[in-house]
């Protein structure tokens, strides 16, 4: 099985061997330097950026928010968004095809809702989380300020940007499966007004799945330049390049995974990924005075993935497995600007947005018929590779989405213990799929989406609230940027989700320690179902529904001086209300009902000497 890297950090050999050295100079030959152990815990005072688009602390918000900070990352050797979040609650992680992320948020399908510093970052692909300093985890519809989609919720990553005084600091990481990992991080101030940051990384090895393997780069240049004290523009761009091969798991029989050795590969040695994401940001801030300021994001993306699967299809009579080889090249752009003004007066904090955006996707999809069978227990890489551009043509198709929005929000404190949060967004989404295999034939539709939200949170203490919510999102059907349903587009409304939460957050132990409980309710409807009357079984309805509500428990901090901990529990509830082809009651994929993860770091300064140990423990139950 996976065997997570342990871990050599490196930067000492250069920055810190010379301040030990100078410390040396300066200390009695008798006495060690004094190290200090703090807890300085303030899990509850944490900012958040992605709920609210104005920087309060988790107390603050009426909304249910995990946060997996930079010291998180570095203790669990979190390289990907998947090993970041397996401790949060509500999340579970997907295969992904073996080559992008994938998460199941409150038990809804969740593969493109992910920002980047609060803006749309939909392209699937693996981040590597070199640039990342810490992830929100937003959980329920947040589309009141983020647009369509969002019905569990969202993985909003924040980036680390330049300072004028940083540790630089060279990593390396050797693990298992021939796992290896250099990283680069370096920058700091080029004048009074300019700083600059490098962030580079390298990311190979194998994998438990025989066959499987990868590399990855990636190059993150960024910079700062304050252009005035009430003005300043921040640079960043991410160049990334990956192959991988795809991983597309153990056939299963009746529901269940084949008894089989979680090492052995079902594909084929010609199976390949190649995926190349590049992405600019520009930010312009600035500030009127203390209360007014403008912030202007402007975002381009475009990921270019070119890749071979041999993936299993069905489990037959005389234990052989056929299988399917797809060809997928796919390429998806991303233009999106969001122009923001912040205006705080007497006891309001209003917040205007507006946002436009004009994405495009390229999907190609070549593959052969329901074959090529192999044993089911001792399954053999022996195909030749076939010529993949000359396979039969199942998808051939451009998309292309607009989106003009408008979003305004209200954050109210009506006196000293309560605060109220009104929001709202309007979205034009324009949707035009081009298909080439049926002579360039469009199909179009536009939706008109008005998303609202109202929180409102109770200061028990300063150090607990209360806080209960209300909010509704919409998922066009072409908001994948590909669309290949049996009635037309233009007929197929957009999926509507709505939310109720109640939940309470506390700070204990001298604010050492954070816990948060949420109750929530979420129900999806305009699902596409299958109509009775149709014969051909092509025509669906939109009558289908699915009702997730559950409870979900979180705790983090310091429980001593040296004790670390993360926990959490997630009970979820998700059944499938209404529907013609899948049976009433059943349970949402990929949700088990009951879910917990504890994760133990314990660290020692004796002898000058840290150490630290940690103890993760995962389990989820049907």
């Amino acid at each position: 099985m996976y065997s997570k890297p342990f871990s050599l950090i490196l930067p000492a050999l250069l920055c810190q061997a010379y301040s030990h050295a100078v410390m040396a100079q300066n200390t009695p030959q008798n006495d060690l330097p004094l190290i200090e152990v703090k807890a300085q815990s303030r899990q509850g005072a944490t900012r958040v950026s992605g709920a609210s688009k104005t920087n309060g602390t988790l107390l603050e918000t009426p909304q249910s928010i995990s946060v997996v900070n930079n010291e998180d990352l570095r203790d669990r050797a979190a390289n990907s968004s998947k090993d970041a979040l397996a401790y949060t609650p509500g999340i579970i992680a997907g295969q992904g095809e073996g080559r992008r992320d994938e998460f199941y948020i409150r038990g809804f399908y969740s593969p493109r809702e992910t920002l980047l510093d609060g803006m749309r970052d939909d392209s699937l692909y693996f981040r590597d989380l070199a640039t990342t300093d810490k992830i929100e985890v937003i959980k329920g519809a947040t589309a009141a300020l983020d647009g369509r989609g969002a019905a569990g919720g969202l993985i909003n990553r924040i980036t680390k940007k330049p300072q004028a005084k940083q540790d630089n600091e060279i990593s390396l990481a050797l693990g298992s499966n021939s796992q290896r990992r250099l990283s680069i991080d370096t920058g700091g101030a080029l004048s009074n007004e300019l700083n600059a940051r490098l962030i580079a990384a390298y990311d190979a090895g194998d994998s438990y799945r025989n066959i499987v393997d990868h590399k990855r780069t990636l190059l993150a240049p960024s910079l700062s330049w304050n252009i005035s004290p009430q003005t300043s523009l921040l640079l960043q761009t991410e160049i990334q390049r990956e192959d991988h091969t795809p991983d597309r798991g153990i056939p299963s029989v009746n529901g269940r995974a084949v008894a089989v050795d979680a090492s052995t590969f079902y594909g084929e040695k010609f199976d390949f990924t190649k995926t190349n994401s590049d992405l600019f940001k520009a930010r312009l801030e600035h500030k009127f005075n203390q209360q007014l300021s403008l912030v202007n994001n402007l975002q381009y993306s475009q990921t270019d993935l070119d890749g071979v699967n041999t993936r299993n299809r069905r489990v037959n009579a005389d234990n052989t497995v056929s299988r399917q080889i797809t060809y997928f090249p796919i390429q998806q752009k991303n233009l999106v600007n969001q122009t923001e003004l912040t205006y705080a007066i007497g006891n309001h904090l209003l917040l205007a947005g507006l946002e436009l955006s004009q994405q495009k996707r390229d999907s190609l999809v070549r593959q052969t018929g329901t074959a090529y069978p192999v044993d089911l227990y001792r399954p053999q890489q022996l195909l030749a590779a076939p010529d993949f551009r000359a396979l039969p043509v199942s998808i051939d198709s451009r998309f292309n989405a607009d989106t003009t929005a408008l979003y305004l929000q209200d954050q109210i404190a009506l006196m000293n213990e309560w605060d109220i949060l009104l929001g709202g967004r309007f979205d034009q989404f324009k949707q035009k799929q081009t298909n080439r295999l049926l002579n360039n034939v469009v199909s179009e539709r536009t939706d008109n989406l008005f998303s609202p939200r109202m929180g409102l949170v109770y200061k028990i203490t300063p150090q607990q609230s209360a806080y209960a919510t209300i909010s509704r999102s919409h998922q066009p059907a072409g908001g994948d940027l590909l669309y290949t349903g049996s009635n037309p587009l233009s007929q197929v409304k957009p999926l509507k989700t709505d939310l109720q939460e109640i939940g309470l957050k506390q700070e204990w132990l001298d604010k050492r320690l954070y816990t948060s409980i949420a109750w929530f309710r979420v129900e999806q409807s305009n699902q596409l179902t299958a109509d009775p009357t149709d014969l051909t079984g092509l025509r669906q309805l939109q009558i289908g529904r699915q009702r997730n509500q559950g409870l979900e428990l979180e705790l983090q901090g310091q429980l001593s001086s040296g004790t670390q901990v993360n926990a959490s529990y997630t009970y979820n509830d998700a059944k499938i209300v209404a529907s013609n082809d899948i049976r009433i009651g059943n349970r949402a994929e990929m949700t088990p009902t009951h879910n917990a993860s504890l994760w133990l770091k314990q660290s020692s300064a004796r002898t000058g000497v840290p150490v630290q140990a940690s103890l993760p423990i995962a389990s989820s139950m049907p």
